[in-house]
């Protein structure tokens, strides 16, 4: 798969973010009763809004303008986190989908510092294909359920529904949007952090100003990336 940029959210954190599937959908006019018929054609494409990132430094103003380079207006995709704690809890001492523990008998590695790991994790487990519009999932550890929790891989963004079938750890959901790429049996899957490949929703998305004191912050719209996912589809 070809490696894009990561939007760095350790630096740049928005204050709020809104993450919002788009339905797509078709009306057939009206009935005789006056009520309007509706057919879902699709699953839908994310549209994704960065309220607030704070420029509070010089450094935090060089990232922005450099990721504003990047996507050359509408042009470039980058991949955003899309921070998942909302939905799915993140399990004690984690921070930013990630958990630092030590080794099994409590000791740390000779320079003081911890294993990183995923805080929640969650498999793959039959493959799923392009256009599958459910999946099942097998619980491994530091989460409790999985009904409207959000997941990555490769960064394709999804979201699950109700589940039609537990099974102990075992769910099988469906998911919106629907598979953008083929995800193999046994993949793990981001529950922590996940990220969404996007250009920005308008060619203007990254201006700024400069404050009297200096501090700013912005707000930045998203779209997903579908024509990425549609290439990449009619390539393989």
């Amino acid at each position: 798969m070809t490696e894009f940029i990561v939007w760095p959210y350790q630096l740049l954190v928005p204050a709020a973010i809104e993450a919002n599937v788009v339905p797509f959908s078709r009306s057939g006019g009206t009935t005789l009763g006056g009520l309007q018929r509706v057919t879902r054609t699709d699953r839908g494409w994310w549209s994704i809004v960065y309220k607030g990132v704070p420029l509070k430094t010089a450094a935090d103003r060089r990232m922005f303008n450099a990721l504003g380079a990047h996507c050359s207006g509408m042009a470039a995709p980058i991949a955003i986190p899309v921070w998942s704690h909302d939905s799915a809890e993140w399990p004690a001492g984690s921070a930013n989908g990630v958990i630092l523990t030590p080794h099994s008998d409590g000791t740390h590695f000779d320079d003081g510092s911890l294993y990183s790991q995923p805080a929640i994790g969650v498999t793959l487990i039959d493959a799923a294909e392009i256009g599958d519009t459910s999946v099942k999932l097998r619980i491994v550890y530091g989460i409790e359920e999985l009904i409207g929790v959000r997941f990555s891989y490769e960064h394709a963004l999804y979201k699950t529904g109700y589940p039609t079938l537990i099974d102990g750890t075992d769910w099988t959901v469906p998911i919106t949007p629907a598979i953008r790429a083929p995800i193999p049996a046994g993949a793990d899957l981001e529950f922590g952090l996940p990220t969404c490949l996007v250009r920005l929703a308008s060619d203007r998305e990254m201006d700024t100003s400069f404050a009297a004191g200096f501090f700013d912050s912005v707000d930045v719209a998203f779209v997903e990336a579908a024509d990425y996912w549609n290439d990449l589809a009619a390539d393989s």
